[in-house]
């Protein structure tokens, strides 16, 4: 009986089932499986706690943090690579600094500071050797300038010598060398073209025959001044004073000399300038294209030639770069000494390439101050108005000697030539031709000190 009641039900279950999936109405129809679901959990208002809290951005849990972002990134291969690189960098760039551009600022500086108007103190008129009598500026006589006037195929030559001091058998064979010829070539000496060596006299008969012109260098000056003390007053030699070094030489030296060497001496200018050679290249390593003045022994950068101390004109060594006051020795007490031929050099390059020289002095603290324009932006234009344009100022070539401790210096804006012929260096002589180009030529010398 169980049996049967049980299938009984199980086919009335059957038959109510089919009943209504055959009855359209939504009454009837039966309800979905997520209708019967209960949903009370989307009422539910959830709340923070000290467990829940929003990661940071520099929190170590969270994946997308920086230092776990920065962490990966570091352990690529790449990454490292550029990392390095960068520390690279960032240390060739710190020894650039401190190797070459820091040195290099400082010295552009220093090389500047000494022509601010501040740093004038008026101290170029210290001669010591009393004033000058002879020539300050002898201008090159124009029909001997290669490719002047007189040389129009430019078959000219100029051959500056350095230091000879009466060594009259290294000067003919450095002759012999250039293959001197006078009647195209001529012949400038750097001064000090006697006392020391073994034939002074011999030297300037040589000088004179070949129509060869010489800066008065400080032996050729102390010859003049003893001549004058001693010879022109008929004061015995022994009795003369003592007025520099090698005086004793001297006065041997000027009973050997014949009244044709002394006027020889005392007609050598103090400087002697050559025009811009017409026919010379505007370009060349090795070319001349400006004017050049030759002295004995060197020139302060931005003062005129005609206020040149001459003393120091046939004497200064090296300069002080604050000041500018040259100086007969090549260190002086001070440490500001610098080589006067970096500072010249300095200048030049400067007026070579157009930059402007307007803050700097020019004569003297007091001069500077009258080219100056009133004060405000009125007096500004009043003087723009008003005041004279300087004159532009052009760079200029230096062919020196005396230095015969620094040797044979070949720079752009200087020519060193005396390279100690007489203590068994060399006898330097440097040709210059039509078209500006240099070439340096020397000779083996015995010693004769």
């Amino acid at each position: 009986m169980t049996e049967q009641k049980m299938e009984t039900r199980e086919d009335e279950r059957k038959m109510d089932y089919s009943r209504n999936e055959g009855n359209t109405h939504p009454e009837y129809s039966p309800s979905l499986l997520i209708d019967r679901v209960a949903n009370g959990w989307r009422g539910e208002v959830k709340t923070d706690s000290g467990d829940d809290r929003e990661a940071g951005p520099c929190d170590l849990e969270d994946e997308g943090s920086c230092p776990n972002i920065s962490r990966r990134i570091i352990r690529q291969r790449r990454s490292r690579r550029m990392l390095a690189l960068g520390l690279l960098l960032v240390a060739l760039a710190y020894y650039a600094w401190q190797a070459y551009l820091r040195p290099r600022m400082q010295q552009e500086w220093d090389l500047k500071e000494g022509f601010l108007p501040g740093r004038v103190n008026e101290t170029y008129g210290i001669a010591h050797a009393g004033d000058f009598d002879g020539t300050r500026i002898q201008d090159i006589h124009p029909d001997l300038v290669p490719g002047g006037a007189a040389d129009h195929k430019g078959k000219r030559r100029l051959v500056f010598v350095g230091d000879i001091h009466g060594c009259k058998e290294e000067l003919l064979h450095l002759l012999s060398k250039v293959d001197f010829d006078p009647a195209t070539d001529h012949l400038v000496a750097t001064g000090d073209v006697v006392s020391k060596g073994p034939d002074s006299p011999g030297v300037l008969d040589e000088l004179i025959k070949l129509g060869a012109q010489s800066v008065r260098g400080n032996h050729e000056d102390r010859l003049v001044q003893a001549a004058k003390t001693v010879l022109g007053k008929n004061v015995p030699l022994s009795s003369a004073a003592d007025t520099s070094k090698g005086y004793s030489k001297d006065q041997v030296l000027l009973m050997e000399l014949k009244p044709k060497h002394m006027h020889y001496l005392h007609d050598m200018p103090l400087m002697l300038r050559i025009p811009a050679l017409p026919l010379a290249k505007k370009k060349g390593k090795h070319h001349i294209r400006d004017e050049m003045i030759v002295v004995h022994a060197g020139l302060v950068p931005h003062v005129p030639l005609d206020r040149q101390d001459p003393y120091f004109v046939m004497n200064m060594r090296s300069i002080d770069h604050k000041t500018h006051v040259p100086s007969a020795l090549h260190e002086t007490e001070r440490g500001n000494s610098e080589p006067w031929f970096d500072v010249w050099g300095w200048y030049q390059e400067r007026l070579d390439r157009g930059r402007s020289t307007s803050a700097f002095h020019v004569y003297s603290h007091a001069e500077w101050l009258e080219n100056q324009a009133p004060n405000g932006w009125l007096g500004k234009l009043r003087g723009l108005l008003v005041t004279k344009p300087m004159r532009k100022l052009k760079p200029q070539v230096a062919v020196y000697g005396h230095d015969s401790k620094m040797g044979l210096q070949v720079h752009r804006w200087s020519k060193g030539l005396d390279s100690a012929c007489v203590s068994g260096g060399q006898l330097t002589a440097m040709l210059l031709d039509a078209k500006g180009k240099t070439e340096i030529v020397q000779v083996e010398c015995k010693n004769h000190t």
